[in-house]
């Protein structure tokens, strides 16, 4: 017996390539599905056929009808049942996995959801939560229900401006922390200052103009004494230049201002005053990160008089909610140097990150 192998995409594919050479006397010896060679991912008919050799005066094929009609019957009926079957399994996991993508989808716009409604009880701008919106159609291919709010950090924190302070030794660069009363500046400078000495080995001098608040030159001569951090005191602005004068050799100085209201431009006169009559390398305005976003926005308008570069954010861990940073940040287009998150000195005080920022709106928490 003669036997060969036929394979196809369809069982009567097949079957006619065994008719055309084996003729209708070939005998279907068994059936079965295999992996295309050059695609496995291909799935293939292949029919095993055999055919009793003729003798050889007589190579013509001949064959009955009635058997004739019947093998043709029966690929008829073989092809249909393939058909049907295949048709019947494409369309059972064509509609399961339809089924799994739109649930994924509907779980992942429930997610955008909760997480935007989320942002908005942190008091983020609904304008903000548009721009990260609109960000976060472009990662609509990569998001999943364990992901969204990952990207969602993601697309916040590209908003989050920060900037990096820069403490290069022998500069002698002096900078400025001005800012509303009552918002920490002078706890702050304090944890400026002992972390230049400490961890940057820098030559480190204070210089206080608050000479108008009880007890603020006490507090802040206790310190330097403490840190063994040299502070002298300005009363006059004709004083500063030869104040400045004998911290002519230190690496840094930090100038401590007196606390003014926003809304006393006579008082915030009085300030710049001290600090034209120097050069400034640097002026950061401390706010306080409890405040409402309206009394924000009005410190960081009035106080642009001082040409400030950077935004302190302070008593973070006295806020209840956080999203007012990044909306004053794109309200303003000015960056943030430092958050402060309690009293401890000078343990209390990081460097801007965005993405840390980013968490602390989203989840409370750096």
């Amino acid at each position: 017996m003669q036997v060969k192998k036929f394979t196809a995409q369809s069982l009567s594919e097949a079957t006619r390539q065994m008719k055309n050479e084996l003729g209708y006397e070939a005998v279907i010896l068994s059936t079965r599905v295999v992996n295309d060679r050059k695609n496995p991912s291909l799935k293939l008919y292949e029919i095993t056929a055999g055919i009793d050799e003729l003798p050889a005066d007589n190579n013509k094929k001949h064959t009955s009808n009635a058997h004739k009609t019947f093998l043709e019957e029966l690929a008829k009926i073989s092809d249909s049942v393939y058909r049907k079957n295949s048709a019947r399994i494409k369309e059972a996991y064509g509609k399961a996995v339809e089924e799994k993508v739109k649930e994924t989808e509907e779980t992942i716009e429930k997610k955008l959801k909760s997480v935007f409604h989320k942002l908005a009880d942190k008091e983020v701008q609904k304008s903000v939560i548009v721009s990260v919106m609109d960000q976060m159609k472009r990662y609509k291919n990569f998001l999943q229900p364990d992901n969204v709010e990952n990207y969602v950090k993601t697309c916040l924190s590209s908003l989050i401006l920060t900037r990096n302070f820069d403490v290069t030794p022998k500069k002698n660069k002096v900078v400025a922390l001005v800012g509303p009363t009552g918002v920490g500046k002078t706890t702050t400078i304090a944890k400026l200052a002992l972390i230049a000495k400490i961890i940057h080995k820098l030559d480190v001098g204070l210089i206080s103009i608050d000479t108008f608040r009880l007890g603020a030159i006490d507090q802040l001569q206790s310190f330097a004494d403490v840190s063994h951090i040299d502070l002298l005191v300005a009363y006059k602005p004709e004083e500063m230049p030869s104040l400045l004068k004998k911290f002519a050799k230190k690496d840094i100085v930090f100038i401590d201002t007196v606390g003014r209201s926003q809304n006393k431009s006579e008082q915030l006169k009085l300030n710049q005053d001290f600090l034209s009559a120097i050069k400034v390398d640097e002026t950061l305005l401390v706010l306080n990160s409890s405040a409402s976003y309206r009394t924000l926005v009005d410190v960081a308008t009035k106080f642009k008089a001082f040409n400030y570069s950077g935004f302190i954010f302070s008593k973070i861990d006295e806020a209840p909610v956080h999203g007012n940073i990044v909306n004053l940040i794109t309200k303003t287009g000015v960056p943030v140097s430092f958050i402060t998150n309690g009293q401890v000195i000078p343990d209390d005080i990081l460097a801007a990150d965005s993405e840390n920022i980013a968490n602390l709106i989203l989840n409370s928490s750096l």
